[in-house]
Parts: C-alpha cells; sequence; structure tokens
C-alpha cells in the first residue's frame, strides 16, 4: 500500500524492501537518490530504530519515517522511538500519509538524526 500511494497519488519513485539486507542493497544501488525510509517500529521483535540507524550511518542524509499500530505514547514509554522520531500512527489515510512524508523531507537534513534503533516497507526517492 505505502509504494501505491506514494507512487501513483504522491509522484515519488518507491523502492519496497522486506528485509534489512534488501533495504541496504537498495540504497547502495539508489544513492544519493533515496531521501526516505518508512520504516515499522518494530518488524520480527527488533526495533525498527536500531534497522534505521544502521541504515543511516551508510546513507547519513536519509530520513525515517517510523509507522506502527501502537501509540505514540506508549512507543516512547518504551523506548521503541524518541520523542523527535518521526511517526505516523496506523491506520492512515493515503492523504495523511503523503503529508506526513512532505512533512518529513521538509525538515532540514540537521534537525533530522536517528541515534538507535524496524525496517517495514518503503524506500521513497524525492520525486521526478
Amino acid at each position: 500500500m505505502l509504494g501505491l500511494v506514494l507512487g501513483s497519488k504522491a509522484g515519488y519513485r518507491v523502492i519496497e524492501s522486506g528485509t534489512e539486507s534488501d533495504a541496504v542493497s537498495q540504497i547502495e544501488q539508489h544513492l544519493p537518490d533515496i531521501k526516505l525510509l518508512v520504516a515499522d517500529v518494530c518488524v520480527d521483535g527488533e526495533p525498527g530504530r536500531t534497522v534505521a540507524a544502521r541504515l543511516t550511518k551508510r546513507c547519513p542524509h536519509l530520513r525515517v519515517l517510523f509507522i506502527s499500530g501502537y501509540p505514540h505514547d506508549h512507543l516512547i514509554a518504551n523506548g521503541w522511538l524518541q520523542p523527535d522520531d518521526a511517526f505516523l500512527a496506523k491506520p492512515f489515510s493515503p492523504d495523511r500519509l503523503i503529508r506526513r512524508v512532505n512533512e518529513v523531507l521538509a525538515v532540514s537534513p540537521q534537525q533530522h538524526s536517528v541515534s538507535t534503533g524496524a525496517l517495514r516497507t518503503a524506500c521513497a526517492g524525492g520525486a521526478p
């Protein structure tokens, strides 16, 4: 769904990935075009921030938008997210996803960082 929404409705080029190693491979193939990683807060029991931190080490300009069905406050209280992490709660509408992606991409690189924490579905490059 993420790829379809961001690709067809918003005009982003989307590269889907189901594993961390596939995401790393995709990022390395498409550097520096990939601008955003949309990552689930938890996949297969591993914190999304951990995976995102490894990917942003390889690609420092990469921004991250975390998604989850758990409430934001719960995720922060349990250490799965930091208060300044970009976040979108599930379920979300296609329009809300597009707005949130645009908001995250509009933040200056100095304001964005991932210090620790699961790869989910899509890495979205800049609009064509």
